[in-house]
């Protein structure tokens, strides 16, 4: 047929003009945004754990709190999470959810014999964030994917599968982590000041995947040769994240029962490799159906990460605990890496743009933290709990926009040497989303429960 005939001519020239994936200020903060940590006792006191460390989690609250350790300890943990979404589309309602259980850390700490003062190492890995999410939306809506946007015939006229209502669905899921293999070391540099420094290997990975879907419910686009019918589309993003970095800490006894935790997160460099794939096809009234060329390609570039840094307190009377934190960053600061000469380099040039928005759209943060615990020594329980507010790095971001979360935890000591922990974490907040198949974009309510079990052995 003529339209079949002048499409296959066109055929190269809409491959080439179809987006592929690009790389965005919003795939470079996801990196270390929402990173919750891990270790069952911090979490269910809501991480507020910098100036309380004294287990193998300090390696990533505050290595400087190793120094506190006299026995050996041995670390294992598990995570289940659950996640869910409560999408609106168009006035169209939809939910989505995902759990995920998982293994999340081990351990070994080494206290080394001293004649005086502590001086501690630690060795193990730990999963410090997921990548979990899921998105189902459908509805009406005129603003349909601008994908499909070519000439159909002879004459030079552009048919738009957009602009006129269609019915859209689109399934959304991510899954992954992002984790740290840690050596650390701690030492006692006077009786009320304790230093520690740990190094970072980051390791992790993320599949995000998109099934679309646009149908022409209405028969809208009805005019041969643009009478669509439906257009599909199915997207796989594969990354994967590596860097070291090393973290600096202090631990400082002010008074007896006062203690103040300092933490200073160095910047670093992620490298991020990306393999992608993009699968379409479109049909038409007539029943004929044409298969785009698949768009695969692989693709790599660094993110430079900026100073993190956090302060805590913690004051201890008797069996009960208190303790607070905030953790700042700039969020203004992140950089993509780009070469020299990248300008001439098309897959880098969009690169240099990107570089000003994280100055334009972000901000800098301050996440806050609070938790408390109270000890049954008679019992050898302890009940902890605690809050997290973590602010959107986003500049134009509301409230609602922020992430809270509320924590609970309990501890039970076992033989005095055997220790098991759990600690369980609800967090709300509302987001927009939006891609290049769906510009109309979903307004979203997001639920995350976390469920950590931490068993330990000291000796």
């Amino acid at each position: 047929m003529k339209r079949i005939n002048w499409f296959l001519m066109m055929l190269a020239i809409v491959a080439f003009t179809l987006p592929l994936f690009g790389q965005s200020t919003e795939d470079a903060v996801r990196i270390v945004d929402n990173q919750l940590g891990f270790g069952a006792r911090a979490l269910g006191m809501g991480g507020a754990y910098s100036a309380a460390a004294d287990d193998y989690s300090a390696i990533y609250w505050n290595p400087a709190g190793l120094a506190q350790m006299k026995k050996m300890e041995f670390w294992m943990e598990f995570s289940h999470t659950s996640f869910s979404n409560d999408i609106v589309f168009q006035s169209s309602p939809s939910e989505a959810s995902k759990t995920a259980t998982k293994f999340n850390s081990f351990g070994l700490v080494l206290p080394v014999p001293t004649y005086r003062g502590s001086l501690v190492f630690a060795f193990g890995y730990q999963r410090i964030k997921d990548f979990e999410y899921a998105n189902n939306l459908f509805g009406i809506s005129d603003q349909g994917t601008d994908r499909l946007s070519f000439e159909l015939d002879t004459l030079g006229n552009v048919y738009d599968f957009w602009g006129k209502d269609v019915e859209n669905t689109e399934n959304t899921s991510d899954e992954g982590s992002l984790k740290n293999w840690s050596a650390a070391a701690a030492i006692d540099l006077s009786p009320n000041v304790s230093a520690g420094v740990s190094l970072n290997y980051w390791t992790g990975n993320s599949n995000y995947l998109v099934n679309y879907y646009q149908l022409d419910k209405f028969n809208n686009f009805n005019v041969f040769p643009g009478d669509f019918y439906d257009y599909i589309e199915d997207r796989s993003l594969d990354t994967r994240y590596s860097s070291f970095n090393f973290k600096f800490a202090a631990m400082i006894r002010m008074i007896r029962i006062l203690r103040l935790g300092l933490v200073v997160d160095l910047p670093h460099t992620i490298n991020v490799n990306e393999d992608y794939l993009a699968r379409s096809s479109v049909s038409f009234d007539d029943g004929e159906v044409i298969d785009f060329e698949d768009e695969v390609g692989t693709f790599e570039y660094d993110v430079k990460m900026p100073f993190r840094f956090t302060a805590g307190l913690s004051l201890a009377l008797g069996p009960l605990l208190a303790s607070g934190s905030a953790e700042y960053m700039d969020w203004t600061q992140i950089k993509f890496d780009v070469p020299s000469g990248a300008m001439n380099n098309p897959d880098y040039s969009d690169l240099i743009f990107e570089n000003d928005k994280f100055r334009q759209y972000y901000r800098p943060t301050l996440k806050l933290r609070l938790g408390g615990e109270v000890g049954l020594p008679f019992l050898g329980l302890q009940g902890r709990a605690g809050v997290i507010y973590d602010p959107s790095p986003l500049k134009n971001a509301t409230t609602d926009n922020d992430r809270k979360f509320v924590t609970l935890g309990a501890g039970l000591l076992v033989d005095k040497v055997f220790k098991i922990d759990l600690a369980y974490l609800i967090g709300f907040w509302k987001q927009t989303s939006f891609d290049d198949l769906v510009p109309a974009g979903t307004e979203e309510d997001i639920t995350l429960q976390k469920l950590f079990l931490t068993v330990s052995y000291r000796f």
